[in-house]
């Protein structure tokens, strides 16, 4: 009988102290909310941030690979400035070497009408 009523008694302490956290957690709860400070749910607050980890690492992964395409494009696009720059100076040197070759042929011309 006194070992029960001592159990009785621990089980009634026990109670009080569950009842006395759960109401200062629902009071810090409620100031954080006042202080416009989202506070997740009990039971919740795992599930929530697993889901937010696998979301970001799915954006991760979305922009790495939009990376890799961008440094893709940027790529080609240096080789065909390269490409295009090449292609501008031969065509100066081939107008230049057209130029002089017209400024010979004028000149002979010239030469032949005299």
């Amino acid at each position: 009988m006194a070992s029960n009523e001592a159990f009785k008694k621990q089980a009634e302490g026990a109670s009080t102290a569950a009842e006395t956290y759960l109401e200062k957690n629902k009071q810090l709860q409620e100031k954080l909310l006042e202080a416009g400070i989202e506070v997740p749910e009990a039971g919740k607050k795992g599930v929530g941030l697993q889901e937010e980890n696998k979301s970001l690492k799915e954006e991760l992964k979305t922009l790495k690979e939009q990376l890799q395409d961008t440094k893709k494009a940027l790529q080609k696009s240096d080789s065909d400035v390269c490409a295009m720059k090449k292609q501008a100076e031969n065509l100066t040197v081939e107008y230049d070497r057209l130029l002089e070759e017209h400024s010979k042929l004028l000149a002979s011309s010239d030469k032949k009408s005299d």
